[in-house]
């Protein structure tokens, strides 16, 4: 289907309007040097005349419009809540997250501002005040290192996304991995190999969307088998060295699905990868990253959320959306040294297929 076109011009609707071109120019920006009334009566003739704003062409000429000796390179704001600045670098997750963010910024035309709160220690008022002062109008939410949690902040006057789930508060656009796709596709790969027996271990916490993905992955797998093969999901809360040793000796699971801290403890009490089990890392990110397993890819998810961050502005959307919308980014499935072939396929369908 072809996209909108852009056949009626501001002219007619100032015509229809009884104003100058310029008015309408003024209303279609939310201006404040246009009164409300008015505002609101150009804005009712111009969308009953299928009057179509390109937010790309906006965004230019409000740039345009500076003094072009005040005019700099604008920049977006990349707010981190509780990763302090000196400990980026031990974090591949969100280094690749800021490496998709500035990949994305640079081929836009913008420049990155951060804000480490944990370090700032700033009120949401001053924080805001701050944003303001630098003339940032983009904001760019990065995810809590772990769990789910909120960032008290007055978008009012700004265009925001968020990388990943785990800001619930506030609600915005946001572009996250694709868990559900990343369990299937571990599953697929470890059923490719001849794996039978599968286990999960869940090292997500409770309550998250990716805790509950996962779990729905790996039960819909776990519900196509006969009850005596099914091995029950060892929960997070339940996670101990006692309790992981004795969940092995009870199910016997031929691979292992869960985080490179589990397979630490699975080595630590006496298991080896390939040879005694296959171990698949649900986050290629942490070590051992060069183990079979799902690349997050991160640096597409900055991107992704950089992008809907900049739609909103030459869009001219600010706030919390009424619809917020989710773009989630497929995950990658990396072979590694900790799993083998070990027989035959099994014949076990996660996705659907064409045929199915």
């Amino acid at each position: 289907m072809p996209g909108p076109t852009y056949n009626v011009s501001m002219k007619e609707i100032a015509k229809e309007a009884g104003v100058s071109v310029s008015a309408v120019s003024l209303a279609l920006r939310n201006s404040p040097k246009v009164s409300e009334k008015r505002r609101l009566e150009i804005e009712r003739i111009a969308e009953h005349m299928g009057y179509v704003k390109d937010g790309r062409i906006s965004e230019l000429m409000e740039h345009m419009r500076s003094k072009r000796s005040n005019r700099q390179m604008s920049k977006l704001a990349v707010i981190i809540p509780d990763l302090e600045r000196r400990n980026l670098k031990k974090y591949q997750r969100f280094e690749k997250l800021v490496s998709g963010i500035e990949g994305q910024c640079l081929a836009s035309g913008y420049g990155t501002d951060y804000f480490y709160l944990k370090d700032m220690q700033v009120s949401p008022k001053r924080l805001k005040s701050i944003l303001v002062s630098r003339g940032i109008r983009v904001v760019i939410l990065l995810p809590y290192l772990n769990g789910v949690g909120t960032i008290d902040l007055d978008l009012n006057g700004l265009c925001a996304s968020s990388s990943g789930y785990s800001i619930i508060d506030p609600n915005v656009n946001r572009a996250c991995p694709n868990y559900l796709q990343m369990m299937d596709e571990l599953l697929e790969q470890a059923l490719a190999l001849g794996y039978r027996r599968i286990g999960f271990i869940m090292a997500y916490k409770s309550g998250g969307t990716g805790h509950k993905l996962f779990a729905s992955s790996y039960l819909y797998y776990s519900s196509q088998l006969s009850e005596n093969k099914r091995i029950p999901i060892l929960a997070r809360r339940d996670i101990s060295e006692p309790n992981i040793r004795q969940w092995m000796e009870s199910y016997q699971p031929e691979a292992v699905i869960s985080s490179g801290a589990i397979y630490q403890t699975l080595q630590k009490i006496g298991y080896t990868a390939p040879t005694d089990i296959g171990f698949a890392s649900l986050d290629l990110s942490y070590e051992p990253t060069d183990a079979s397993g799902v690349d997050h890819r991160h640096d597409l998810v900055g991107q992704e959320t950089t992008r809907m961050a900049l739609s909103e502005l030459s869009l001219n959307h600010t706030g919390e959306p009424e619809n917020p919308m989710v773009i989630t980014v497929d995950s990658h499935y990396r072979p590694g040294f900790s799993m083998q072939k070990v027989g035959d396929p099994v014949d076990i369908k996660i996705r659907a297929t064409a045929a199915g």
